[in-house]
C-alpha cells in the first residue's frame, strides 16, 4: 500500500509514471452509456449527485448513492445507471505505460464525499478551470481544441486533484501498483521499446544486441523488473495504442490496422479480438457511448 514518505523510488523512476486528464463533466451521462460494459483503458472517478449506480462483476455487486465517490475496478464489468443519475465524472490516465495502470483493483471502491472533502473541492475547481467550453462536451472533451496556456492551467489543477486522489485511494485500502526498475539495462531496453515504431517488426535479438546481453538474459532481467517479457511489453504498448486510436481517431479500422503494422485487416481484427474479447468495430462502438 502506498504511504507518503515510504515506498520510495528515484526521481527518474517516477518520470515513467504518466498522468493525463481525458474528461471531466458534471451532469447526466449520455443515454448510450447506460447499461453498458466497461473495457476501455484508463481510470474513472464518479461523485454521485442524484440517482444511483450499480456495478456488477463476476464476484461482486455494489450499489452507490448520492454523496458517494465511486472508483470502478480495472476490469470489464457491467455498469447500470439510474434514469435520474447526475454525477461529477472524471476519466484519466495514471499508468506506467503498456497495461501497467497505477491502480489495478479487482473490486469497486466506494467512499462518502464528506470523508474526503478535498477530493470534491479540487474536482469542482478543476471543473471550473476547464470551463464549459470543454466540459459541456462531456466524454468528447478530449477532442476539443485548446491553446497551450489553457492546457497547462487545467493540467496543473488536475495534478492537484491527483494528489488528493492518491491520498484517498491509500486511505480506503487500494493497492498501489509500482514498477521499479533496478537494472539500468532494463531501463535502456524499455526506453528503446518505447520508441520503436508501432508498424515495425519487433525483434528481441536486435534489442538484446543494443543492450549488450543475450536474448535469454534480456528476458530474465526484463521480467524481473517489469513482470513481462520485452515482446509482451511491446505487444501491450501496441494494444494500448490500438484502443486509443479506435477511441480517438476517426480513421477507418483498416487504416488503423495498417498504422499498427498489420497488412491484412483480418489479422488486425483477430489479434485485437483475442486481446480485448471484442472486435475492433464492437470496441469502437462501445467507446462512443
Amino acid at each position: 500500500m502506498l504511504k507518503q514518505g515510504e515506498d520510495q523510488l528515484r526521481y527518474i523512476d517516477w518520470n515513467n509514471l504518466h498522468f493525463a486528464l481525458e474528461w471531466i463533466y458534471q451532469g447526466t451521462p449520455s443515454q448510450k452509456s447506460r447499461n453498458s460494459y466497461h473495457s476501455f483503458p484508463g481510470l474513472s472517478a464518479w461523485l454521485i449527485g442524484k440517482g444511483d449506480i450499480r456495478i456488477i462483476g463476476e464476484t461482486y455487486s455494489i450499489h452507490a448513492y448520492p454523496g458517494e465517490w465511486v472508483f470502478p475496478p480495472f476490469k470489464k464489468d457491467e455498469r447500470i445507471l439510474s434514469d435520474d443519475l447526475e454525477l461529477l465524472s472524471l476519466r484519466f490516465e495514471a499508468s506506467w505505460g503498456a497495461a501497467n495502470e497505477l491502480f489495478q483493483e479487482e473490486n469497486p471502491r466506494v467512499c462518502g464525499s464528506e470523508e474526503f472533502p478535498a477530493l470534491e473541492r479540487l474536482a469542482k475547481t478543476l471543473l471550473k478551470t476547464a470551463g464549459p467550453r470543454l466540459t459541456d462536451h462531456k466524454s468528447n472533451m478530449k477532442f476539443q481544441p485548446v491553446d497551450i496556456y489553457s492546457y497547462a492551467k487545467t493540467h496543473r489543477v488536475f495534478m492537484r486533484w491527483i494528489e488528493a486522489y492518491l491520498q484517498v485511494m491509500t486511505k480506503i485500502g487500494a493497492q498501489f501498483h509500482r514498477v521499479k526498475i533496478t537494472d539500468e539495462r532494463v531501463r535502456k531496453a524499455k526506453s528503446i521499446i518505447d520508441t520503436v515504431r508501432l508498424d515495425a517488426t519487433f525483434r528481441e535479438q536486435e534489442l538484446a544486441e543494443k543492450v549488450g546481453v543475450s536474448v535469454a538474459q534480456l528476458n530474465r532481467i526484463f521480467v524481473k523488473d517489469m513482470g513481462i517479457t520485452p515482446t509482451a511489453y511491446y505487444g501491450e504498448r501496441k494494444f494500448r495504442n490500438a484502443k486509443r486510436m479506435l477511441i480517438n481517431s476517426p480513421a477507418p479500422i483498416k487504416q488503423i490496422g495498417y498504422e499498427l503494422g498489420f497488412s491484412n485487416p483480418a489479422n488486425f481484427t483477430n489479434w485485437f479480438s483475442a486481446k480485448a474479447q471484442l472486435s475492433p468495430r464492437a470496441f469502437r462502438r462501445q467507446a462512443m457511448h
